[in-house]
């Protein structure tokens, strides 16, 4: 396998080298490496970072016969399409090239960047994916209109920091979602916000555009709880959308008025009650009138907000 190329990506390596070519593998011989077969099996089943394995393959084709592994920088799903980051591009995606994942028997390790834009949460591209994945060490995730398992998450997200889910629903893992209707999800074991964050210590920048139903997801004791999570406060950015009027607003805006370090964005649900909304509009109101705001001035929308607040609390939110 001929890696010198410095223009050769592992994009490109996919479309050349799947692991199950023919020609490519009548090209390969046993190895008489001057060590231990042990210490040979475990260099080749256990790559310490996707660099060495790339340089291994490079090195000899029998790492790659042994254990098939496709590096790739960013895998990016489409409805049913998928697309890797690459040199060669793909007609409809200039900075990528299509990928059949069914043709693929190797491995993937995604390095950088996993997207997900799933037509329906019926469409369940990540559970029907986690088999082909290696390892995921991506920094950057979004996922759009996809229902998994808390489990699948933390294979893909483990070494996240900046991460934006909208429109999904994350389970127990032990439990599988039944049947639902086309665009429908199913909430009633969906993780808690706080129980997310609990298990991502890396995230910086987190969005979560919750489902219109977000049973389970925010409860009464989810602002309280994610206060009790030291990385939750030294978040840089924090937004999510279609909140719940059960959302603790009174325990959340006490620290509002502490937050020294994280861009907040509250984007309310357009079904909250009429007193929550005035809930909201007396806090807004309090932030707008202090001149002295020893803290970061948030972002809070919700239905009925009063024209000239929102546009005082956008011009304070743009100036953090």
């Amino acid at each position: 396998m001929d890696l010198s190329n410095s223009e050769t990506t592992p994009s490109d390596i996919i479309m050349r080298y799947y692991s199950n070519n023919a020609p490519f593998r009548s090209t390969f011989y046993r190895q008489a490496f001057p060590f231990r077969d042990t210490l040979i099996r475990y260099i080749t089943n256990n790559p310490a970072s996707s660099k060495l394995y790339q340089k291994i393959i490079q090195s000899c084709k029998h790492f790659f016969i042994k254990n098939p592994i496709i590096i790739v920088r960013e895998l990016r799903f489409e409805e049913e399409n998928c697309y890797i980051r690459g040199s060669r591009p793909s007609k409809d995606r200039p900075n990528y090239r299509s990928v059949d994942l069914n043709e693929l028997t190797s491995k993937i390790w995604i390095t950088d960047s996993f997207k997900v834009w799933g037509r329906t949460p019926n469409c369940p591209v990540i559970t029907s994916f986690m088999p082909q994945i290696y390892q995921c060490n991506a920094t950057d995730i979004f996922i759009y209109k996809q229902m998994f398992s808390f489990n699948d998450l933390m294979i893909i997200a483990s070494k996240c920091e900046l991460l934006h889910l909208s429109n999904v629903v994350i389970m127990n893992n032990d439990e599988v979602a039944p049947e639902t209707e086309k665009d429908q999800f199913y909430f009633e074991t969906a993780v808690s916000l706080e129980t997310l964050f609990t298990a991502l210590p890396k995230v910086k920048k987190f969005t979560y555009y919750l489902p219109d139903n977000s049973l389970n997801i925010i409860t009464t004791k989810t602002a309280v709880e994610l206060l009790k999570i030291p990385h939750f406060l030294s978040l840089d950015q924090f937004k999510i959308g279609k909140i719940p009027e059960i959302f603790d607003i009174k325990s959340f805006y006490c620290h509002i008025k502490k937050n020294k370090k994280t861009k907040i964005h509250l984007d309310f649900s357009d079904r909250i009650c009429d007193e929550y909304k005035t809930r909201l509009q007396t806090i807004v109101d309090e932030i707008l009138e202090k001149e002295n705001r020893n803290y970061k001035v948030p972002w809070i929308y919700f239905p009925r907000i009063t024209n000239s607040s929102r546009e005082k609390m956008h011009d304070l939110y743009r100036q953090i």
